[in-house]
């Protein structure tokens, strides 16, 4: 249960992480969050596609309008925040019980994890899927021998090839919510291995977490003019 809260906390305070180098650039929360709510999804959008942001659909437009019409007034949703969560979340096939990762610039998930046997092969290959030719992750394996699935604790690893070299992350078992660990560590071996790029995250507030793979420069302009503070995690 502790490490259940801290991971909320993790998520929701993201944007107030002191240590990113992105902050000196972020928009305060409070005011980005009011400038996104007087919005329209459709305005939002024509944004994001600035940004090489791909999957955008009229459909999923109204969607989203019909669904935060109805939304309560008491409860705060960022329309930006929505809109690449719902983008990132890939496509489930519930009939095969298979995932597919979307492929358009933004992976997003939730911490407290669907699929939990796979979580982290799945979020390699949501990350990978931000750029198939430069995070080409092969030989993906994940090792929850370590786990009591009982109790919900234990260790797993997750260890994967890239760049004709192996690597191993570790994480910590506490039920279903992901170990944002093993997202810090894959962020360094990114940092370490890919100088121009490198991990971004964002939070809708909640329990989403969103990803994308871009460099510093792409970074800070579309935090400044979307009002979507980007953290590093380390």
């Amino acid at each position: 249960m502790k490490k259940k809260i801290i991971t909320i906390l993790v998520l929701s305070s993201i944007f107030a992480i002191s240590g990113c180098n992105m902050q000196k650039n972020a928009p305060e929360k409070e005011d980005s969050h009011i400038e996104s709510k007087q919005k329209t999804y459709a305005e939002i959008a024509e944004t994001l596609t600035k940004f090489e942001i791909g999957g955008i659909t009229e459909q999923l437009i109204d969607e989203l309008e019909a669904s935060y019409a109805q939304m309560p007034p008491e409860i705060e949703l960022d329309k930006t925040a929505m809109l690449l969560s719902a983008l990132g979340m890939g496509t489930f096939d519930y009939e095969q019980n298979t995932w597919t990762p979307s492929a358009n610039g933004v992976y997003s998930f939730d911490a407290e994890v669907f699929d939990i046997e796979n979580m982290y092969t799945d979020f390699l290959l949501g990350v990978s899927a931000l750029d198939a030719d430069e995070l080409h992750f092969e030989n993906i394996r994940e090792d929850t021998s370590k786990v009591n699935w009982d109790e919900g604790t234990g260790t797993r690893t997750v260890s994967f090839e890239w760049k004709g070299k192996a690597f191993c992350l570790e994480a910590e078992m506490e039920h279903d919510w992901f170990d944002l660990d093993v997202a810090n560590g894959l962020n360094k071996i990114i940092i370490e291995n890919q100088s121009n790029k490198r991990l971004f995250f964002a939070s809708d507030g909640y329990q989403e977490c969103i990803v994308f793979y871009r460099s510093t420069d792409w970074a800070e302009a579309f935090q400044e003019e979307t009002g979507v503070v980007l953290s590093e995690l380390n």
